[in-house]
């Protein structure tokens, strides 16, 4: 109701109450009609004074109201733009603390690639200087039989090739970049989710060939180039892990290392420091040795593992022959999983130095606080029978084939939206 309008009613009903009274004192009590209509208006005068006395002074209080209320939000907005300061403040500092991390990650990328470049350098120069074994033995006659090794081409049967061929054809292969990164899942079961990957690599010939490790591994150790091609995979695996810790997923990435590197004495202490500018990786970067090379470590490569152990890195345990390990020794030097051969874990455990059963051995892992992976798994009834032993992950071409990551994938931005298994698959080659 409009205010005038509610003022007029009130109005109209102090003067009928007023007339009344006026009317009661001229007939009732005997005033006269005008002292009547006089005291009447008095009266009227009074009233209307009095409620606007009233309403002014509601009018004051809600206004009063009014202005605490405006007070009140005032001093929370003035706490807002207090907290919105100290918020800015704390961006930039934790912008420029990002930047000088992102610098020093820079920094440490850069000098692990003027080592491993140095290192290419210094194989190829001994090679050809002659000082290598392998270099020695590629001048040998090339109808050896123990000179000879299998180059595999895709859509044509393999082709025999020297040492000293194979020597050329990894040093180009490792001075154009042609060392690929593949990536085979491991998943959990039965879920069969993808939970790590195994970074390996591969090379490629000038015509594209791929060549495996088992046929480079051979002459590629005599001529100290392996360091060369296990840092490369390291530099292609912390990449590959960044990525995913853009989106803090539950990924991991196991990245095979030899004890050639970690008795380089050049190399391994700027590994160590480029790991120390991503400690952010040690929950989803897991280096993995062979059983061999773990059994023939001395005391350097021990110090190696002691070094980026400190940093919180953890380890596996892959190509195990025999269970007859020290399982608490592996967990105190760092060791979270092993991988054991589906065929060993089915098969006739008396050969390989276990003293338990098959469907204890994951009980007696666990007690020692490692996982056990079941890797080559190649059909579905190893999986089943894999099952039956409660092993929580596997491995295996039934689950996925190795397959490359495109060299662009490695080097394009995040997208922090984007699900890493659906990205890491349409990266693949």
């Amino acid at each position: 109701m409009p205010s005038w309008l509610n003022n007029g009613l009130i109005f109209a009903s102090y003067a009928i109450v007023i007339a009344g009274l006026s009317i009661a004192l001229h007939r009732a009590v005997g005033v006269e009609l005008q002292s009547a209509i006089l005291v009447g208006a008095v009266l009227l005068l009074f009233a209307g004074q009095a409620h606007a006395l009233v309403g002014r002074s509601a009018e004051r209080s809600q206004l009063d109201t009014e202005l605490r209320g405006l007070r009140v939000h005032a001093a929370t907005m003035s706490r807002d733009m207090e907290g919105m300061r100290e918020h800015i403040t704390e961006l930039e500092t934790s912008l420029d603390i990002q930047t000088s991390s992102r610098n020093e990650q820079l920094s440490s990328e850069v000098r692990l690639v003027e080592t491993l470049v140095k290192g290419l350098a210094e194989s190829v120069e001994a090679g050809v200087n002659g000082t290598s074994p392998a270099r020695r033995a590629a001048d040998r006659k090339p109808d050896a039989p123990r000179d000879q090794t299998r180059l595999p081409l895709e859509g044509e049967a393999a082709e025999t090739v020297t040492e000293g061929e194979m020597i050329e054809t990894i040093r180009a292969s490792l001075e154009e970049n042609r060392v690929d990164l593949y990536l085979q899942p491991i998943v959990t079961l039965p879920q069969r989710r993808t939970r790590f990957y195994e970074g390996l690599t591969r090379l490629r010939g000038s015509e594209g060939e791929i060549i495996m490790p088992g046929d480079y591994m051979r002459v590629a150790e005599p001529a100290g180039m392996m360091p060369v091609v296990d840092n490369l995979l390291l530099f292609r695996c912390v990449q590959v892990v960044r990525r995913l810790v853009a989106r803090s997923r539950d990924i991991g990435v196991f990245c095979n290392i030899s004890a050639h590197s970690l008795l380089d004495a050049e190399f391994f202490p700027q590994f160590v420091e480029f790991m120390e500018h991503n400690a952010d990786l040690t929950g989803h970067l897991y280096f993995e040795f062979s059983q061999a090379a773990f059994e023939g470590l001395g005391p350097i490569e021990k110090a190696s593992l002691e070094a980026l152990h400190a940093l919180g890195f953890r380890f596996s345990l892959d190509h195990v022959r025999r269970l007859d390990m020290n399982l608490s020794e592996l967990h105190d030097m760092g060791f979270r999983f092993v991988k054991v051969p589906s065929e060993l874990l089915l098969g006739d455990l008396r050969g390989t130095g276990s003293l338990v059963r098959a469907d204890d051995i994951k009980a007696l892992f666990e007690r020692n606080g490692i996982d056990l992976i079941a890797e080559r798994i190649e059909n579905e009834r190893a999986a089943v029978a894999v099952l039956d032993l409660n092993i929580k992950f596997g491995q295996g071409f039934l689950f996925g084939e190795p397959r490359a990551v495109r060299e662009d994938a490695l080097s394009a931005p995040a997208d922090p939206t984007a699900n890493p298994a659906e990205e890491l698959r349409q990266a693949r080659i």
